[in-house]
């Protein structure tokens, strides 16, 4: 069996039973699940059913920047929109890293616009900038979740930080292309590992004008990810926390993704029954949430996948429009 294969089984198998630990912990029967999914504002989860499809929008504005700055064919933004969905429906069960790389590579390959190690590359230096995007967000959200700061002053932190990065994106560029060079030459890394920062390096994206769209987009991203939170954690009744809500989700979602976990099962669930205890809830009720949010965020992505992928079958399969 393919090694990448028996490791996400392995992760996989990991975040089950993390995710199983909630119940057992928190006293959280399947019954209060489905007392507490039952209750949940059918208006606020049609809210946020937009709110996913408006994340994918930044997901593949940033991807389209990308990909036309290193290629001479040009697609439409629906093109690279319903492999984004694709990817993130299938990132429920498989790591989501390792399905947006091999989605996007596919993508490219399938319409012969860049070798596959390049794509990879392109992959990397893209979610570089989501990474730093989250990681100011995260740290802004953690002074107001944990340090118990305003939520404004969270809100200048990390407009400051935004700002100050921004400014300083010529000299962030330079750096990182030097390290993915120095990276790509030690041999002690797996060749795998390698031959990623190499296709990085060798991708010469050294424009600053670009790398901001990039880093503001990503900004933009995560500013509707925290929104969408909210929203459904509004929907489950508990509008009194949507602050802690807000600022808190990044923190989730780094421990998610950090985790390699599909959908970051487990370390995102447990991450939310903590930020909703810091927040005043009871244990139980807590973990009700953590898993209904869970639920809800598979059915959103799930079902904007599904309506983004008939869209296009309708489009293309019975009008003949759009064969891009």
């Amino acid at each position: 069996m393919n090694k990448r294969l028996l490791v996400s089984l392995g992760l996989s198998l990991v975040g089950l039973g993390l995710f199983g630990f909630i119940f057992y912990t928190n006293n959280l029967t399947p019954d209060a699940l489905l007392q507490a999914l039952r209750g949940a504002d059918p208006f606020w989860i049609g809210t946020s059913f937009l709110l996913v499809a408006f994340f994918y929008l930044f997901s593949s504005l940033k991807w389209r920047l990308v990909t036309h700055s290193q290629a001479s064919e040009r697609f439409g933004v629906f093109f690279y929109y319903r492999y984004i969905a694709l990817s993130a429906a299938l990132g429920q069960i498989l790591p989501l890293t390792l399905i947006n790389a091999a989605v996007r590579a596919f993508a490219m390959r399938r319409k012969d616009v860049m070798p596959v190690m390049k794509s990879t590359g392109l992959f990397i230096w893209d979610m570089g900038f989501d990474f730093l995007a989250l990681t100011l967000l995260m740290l802004a959200g953690m002074t107001h979740v944990f340090l118990k700061m305003s939520w404004s002053t969270a809100a200048l932190l990390w407009a400051g930080s935004v700002i100050l990065v921004y400014l300083i994106m010529p000299l962030f560029i330079r750096l990182a292309s030097g390290l993915a060079g120095i990276l790509a030459g030690i041999r002690l890394l797996p060749a795998g590992i390698r031959d990623r920062f190499s296709a990085l390096k060798e991708a010469n994206i050294l424009d600053a004008a670009l790398a901001r769209k990039l880093f503001v987009l990503g900004c933009g991203k995560f500013l509707v990810g925290s929104v969408l939170y909210a929203v459904i954690v509004l929907a489950f009744g508990h509008g009194e926390i949507l602050s802690e809500v807000f600022w808190g989700g990044p923190s989730a979602e780094m421990a998610g993704v950090l985790s390699q976990m599909p959908g970051g099962l487990g370390a995102f669930d447990w991450t939310w029954v903590g930020i909703f205890r810091e927040s005043g809830l009871v244990a139980q009720t807590a973990a009700s949430l953590a898993v209904g949010l869970r639920c809800i965020l598979v059915l959103l992505n799930c079902s904007v996948a599904f309506c983004t992928l008939s869209v296009y079958f309708i489009l293309v399969r019975i009008f003949g429009l759009g064969r891009s």
